[in-house]
């Protein structure tokens, strides 16, 4: 981050906005506070923030009027909300109106700074976007990746271009697409071609999951596969299909990801936050292709030809 940027963190705990702000900075990054919507809504209006980290209950205006009120004026900036028991209805309500992604606050420690990295490099790439071509009207992308995490941002700007060629969808929608896609391809890399559990991640800080994703890399079989993407884009809407070369897993056996209990839950993040961005997402019987897609409703509610 630049040395006038910043995350707005909110929150009217004094303890829990202090302790969120510490951990921000403890990794080196600049952290502000507001202590409710209303509050937060006037600072972003003074000084923009590259990010936004707010609580879901607040009093004068809660996360979920927040998110709206960000999104309708500055949809550039993207929203993280913290979440706790008993909140996972207007969470997962918050998600679907604008939303980046969340952190359980019962995993603030460990599951804040992830989620915060993720969500500034998928905007990043989004933002790298920045040429549009008048006249386009469809596109087709099709990409064979090595297992390689690093690549996943590049490859979302790239799979991001058509999208912005055509003009579809606004800023907010753009980044969680963007959202949508790095779950989707980190699980194909690391869950489905090096086979490494998400458990790992619960144990010695992680250390054991990042060791064994490096082994992994350079050993077969798992060197050997790819994952390959396709892009199909119009004016109507665009789908994505993603598929690797493992094992597959049985999709009929995972928690409902529409369930918005399964946001407290541990595992099956990514597919919550796929299902909630995406307006239709299925698997394949080998449970190693997922296709997501996202209609444009400007086009098909408006469009008079």
């Amino acid at each position: 981050m630049s040395e006038d940027s910043h995350i707005l963190v909110v929150d009217d705990s004094p303890t829990q906005l202090k302790q969120m702000a510490m951990l921000l900075e403890k990794d080196g990054l600049v952290a502000h506070t507001a202590v409710d919507g209303k509050d937060a809504m006037e600072k972003i209006q003074q000084d923009a923030p590259t990010l936004v980290v707010t609580d879901l209950q607040m009093p004068e205006m809660n996360g979920l009027e927040l998110v709206a009120a960000v999104k309708a004026s500055f949809p550039t900036i993207p929203v993280i909300l913290t979440t706790s028991q008993g909140s996972e209805e207007i969470a997962a309500q918050a998600l679907r109106d604008g939303a980046a992604s969340y952190v359980p606050k019962r995993d603030m420690i460990t599951g804040l700074l992830p989620v915060v990295r993720q969500v500034l490099a998928v905007n990043q790439a989004t933002q790298s976007v920045s040429e549009v071509a008048k006249f386009a009207i469809e596109s087709t992308i099709t990409l064979s990746l090595e297992n390689e995490e690093r690549l996943v941002p590049s490859v979302i700007a790239r799979l991001e271009l058509p999208l912005a060629e055509l003009d579809l969808f606004d800023e907010g929608e753009r980044v969680q697409i963007a959202m949508a896609l790095d779950e989707a391809l980190m699980n194909a890399m690391i869950h489905g071609n090096l086979e490494v559990s998400s458990e790992l991640r619960q144990t010695a800080d992680g250390k054991p999951y990042a060791e064994m994703i490096e082994q992994r890399k350079n050993e077969s079989p798992y060197r050997e596969r790819r994952v390959y993407v396709h892009l199909h884009a119009s004016n109507e809407d665009a789908t994505f299909v993603i598929r690797d070369q493992g094992p597959g897993f049985d999709a009929a056996s995972l928690r409902d990801p529409t369930d918005p209990e399964n946001l407290e839950r541990a595992g099956g993040r990514g597919l919550l936050l796929i299902n909630a961005f995406m307006d239709e997402v299925s698997h394949n019987d080998a449970g190693n292709e997922i296709t997501m897609i996202k209609r444009n409703e400007v086009s098909n509610g408006n469009d008079e030809g």
